[in-house]
């Protein structure tokens, strides 16, 4: 007998495990979100529902996940089109850990004056000579 449980997706599987990570219950979580009842976590867990993409940021910053990654996972994953017409036009989003990345990478070796393809390639050599 074949039953009609959805097959887990992995913007779903990434909310669950951060969900077990979290010291919030599926209660508060939906209350934090605007809900009553837990139901939806659970329905988006379960990978029965998209989350909505307008409660991406709140359920984000609910779980402490970077807010990028996660609206890019669920776009690429239900909205694949979209997803390409928004990184075509605006390129890829940069998450927190990769801008805190480039803030160290300015501090220690300064990219302002980088203007030119030729200063970029001279640019791009010392920074590869420094991490080796």
């Amino acid at each position: 007998m074949a039953t009609n449980v959805p097959k887990k997706n992995k913007t779903a599987e990434y909310v669950a495990t951060h969900i077990k990570k979290s010291s919030l219950s599926q209660k508060q979580i939906s209350e934090a979100l605007g809900f009553k009842t837990p139901n939806l976590i659970t329905m988006i867990k379960q990978g029965s529902i998209k989350i909505p993409v307008y409660l991406i940021p709140k359920l984000a910053e609910t779980l402490k996940v970077d807010p990028a990654k996660l609206l890019a996972m669920a776009l690429k994953e239900y909205n694949p089109d979209t997803y390409a017409a928004i990184q075509s036009t605006f390129g890829y989003p940069i998450t927190d850990t990769e801008t805190k990345i480039l803030e160290k990478l300015q501090a220690s070796l300064p990219y302002s004056e980088v203007e030119t393809p030729e200063e970029l390639d001279a640019y791009l050599a010392k920074l590869e000579s420094n991490l080796k």
